[in-house]
């Protein structure tokens, strides 16, 4: 046989393996996120759906050793606490026993579902009747206040505990002047306002284990909530989901 005849079989038996790699790698990789879907969408419920993505190039054929490698899953419509919300988790070094070496999370609020939820707890008038939003950087409550219907707009402050979110007033914008909120009493008729601007704390709960709040912060289409996930915390997480994608019931978590 010719070195020539050689070098183009060696070629095609090249070129055949490489598609074979390729073919397989695609199919496992389509049964993990399929998986890994099926398993999130019980768990969460979410209402609109979930989507996931393995980074990881030749993630496929690394679920045939026992990992994955990185995961991003995103779930709209995830209700808890009775507020709607939209989840994003991204996870480390997955492997398919659901191990990671950690990851990060992020939970954002549409400012329309968190009025409604401000006002299903039965906020007092003042707060009630002031819709959330931003103002580009800071949490906003904007609205009309007084008999005369001033408009105002309140700019918060954000901080966090490991399982609850404070929301605390800080400054007014009022008739063209920004005062804090210490000071508003001085405005005729703002004192009753100025009382009900008090700081208001939300606990987080039923979080998975290894997660926690380590931030929030005001973004463009809500709230956003900022967790941290611990190397190796979501297996009891993963567990969970498993039995509930094979049928036992969905646990609100």
């Amino acid at each position: 046989m010719s070195h020539r005849r050689r070098v183009i079989i060696t070629a095609i038996c090249l070129t055949a393996a490489v598609a074979g790699a390729a073919t397989t790698d695609l199919v496992v990789e389509r049964k993990v996120q399929r998986r890994v879907a099926e398993t999130a969408e019980c768990r969460l419920d979410a209402t609109r759906g979930v989507q996931v993505d393995l980074d990881d190039t030749l993630a496929g054929l690394k679920a045939l050793t026992g990992t994955v490698g990185a995961v991003h899953v995103s779930a709209d419509g995830v209700r808890r606490q009775g507020t709607d919300m939209d989840v994003d988790v991204y996870l480390r070094d997955v492997s398919t026993a659901g191990a990671t070496t950690g990851g990060t999370a992020t939970a954002t609020i549409a400012y329309g579902a968190l009025d409604r939820t401000v006002e299903q707890n039965g906020a007092d008038t003042a707060t009630g009747m002031l819709k959330t939003g931003t103002d580009g950087t800071h949490l906003t409550l904007t609205g009309e206040v007084g008999e005369a219907g001033m408009p105002v707009t309140v700019v918060t402050s954000l901080s966090t505990t490991s399982h609850s979110l404070t929301i605390t007033p800080e400054n007014v914008r009022i008739l063209g002047r920004e005062v804090p909120v210490s000071t508003l009493s001085v405005f005729p008729g703002a004192t009753g306002f100025a009382d009900k601007l008090k700081p208001r704390t939300v606990d987080i709960q039923k979080l998975p284990d290894g997660a926690t709040l380590v931030g929030a912060h005001a973004g463009s289409d809500g709230l956003v909530l900022d967790f941290k996930v611990a190397p190796g915390g979501l297996k009891k997480e993963v567990k969970a989901a498993s039995a509930c994608a094979l049928g036992r019931g969905r646990v609100d978590g």
